[in-house]
């Protein structure tokens, strides 16, 4: 009888390979479509057609697939930043060096965008996580607060008189208004029933380096803004002004 020959090392290696990007591929569009906690395990190893056990062997569980979704997209939307953050232009005017921040900020999002469908589940599912709250981010935080605090300090050196509350803001709006920007929500197609897109992303990244540069300007080279002085709710004593007298006569009528 003649005995089965072992598969050759490097064929073992390739099919290894190849099921782990399946199990990445199915889960970054699964996570996009349902969430993290709305995705089971065998959502995943049905989708990529593996074994329900290849979660297991491939990533020690579903956590640590999280993780290596995410980070095969962060590292290198992370490495494109950093490039551009040390290619900045060390003069001109604030405006445009402010301009060429955002761009360093969010332009690798727009290029790998038109790349492939991965990229586009992997936008749509951290916009939703940016807005969850989910303890489960924190498999990754360090790679989110390091270039975090990169550009933060660019910040700083633009806007030295700003503090670091309206620095911290600054970042976090941007990343805010970029997200939402390569969500892919369909919100623009339903408010405009179609006359304006969502995917028509030159047009909106045009417009969200407009709307950053104005509000980053604005933030970070005035006082800090007071919710006082620009006379928001106090959410204590909701439909009344901070420091209203209405205000304290509604403490005291308890």
């Amino acid at each position: 009888m003649t005995q089965k020959q072992p598969r050759p090392t490097g064929a073992r290696d390739a099919n290894r390979a190849r099921v782990r990007t399946r199990l990445l591929d199915s889960a970054e569009e699964l996570f996009a479509d349902r969430g993290y906690f709305g995705t089971s395990v065998r959502d995943i190893t049905d989708h990529a057609g593996t074994r329900v056990a290849a979660i297991s062997d491939y990533f020690q569980g579903k956590d640590n697939l999280f993780r290596h979704v995410l980070l095969r997209r962060i590292q290198p939307i992370n490495d494109d930043r950093r490039a551009l953050l040390a290619a900045l232009p060390p003069t001109g005017s604030r405006d445009e060096r402010l301009r060429a921040l955002i761009h360093a900020f969010a332009h690798p999002m727009l290029a790998r965008a038109d790349e492939n469908q991965g990229w586009r589940h992997y936008f749509r599912f951290i916009a939703q996580l940016a807005n969850s709250g989910q303890s489960v981010q924190l498999l990754v935080a360090d790679e989110y607060n390091s270039i975090a605090d990169a550009f933060i300090e660019r910040l700083r050196h633009l806007f030295p008189e700003a503090g670091d509350t309206a620095l911290h803001d600054a970042y976090l709006l941007m990343l805010a208004s970029t997200l939402q920007i390569f969500s892919n929500n369909l919100r623009l197609d339903s408010l405009t029933v179609g006359r304006i897109r969502t995917d028509d992303l030159d047009q909106r990244y045009a417009s969200l380096v407009v709307f950053l540069e104005g509000g980053i300007s604005r933030l970070a080279s005035t006082r800090p803004p007071s919710p006082r002085d620009l006379g928001i709710i106090a959410t204590s004593s909701p439909g009344l002004p901070y420091g209203s007298d209405r205000e304290d006569e509604a403490e005291g009528e308890g």
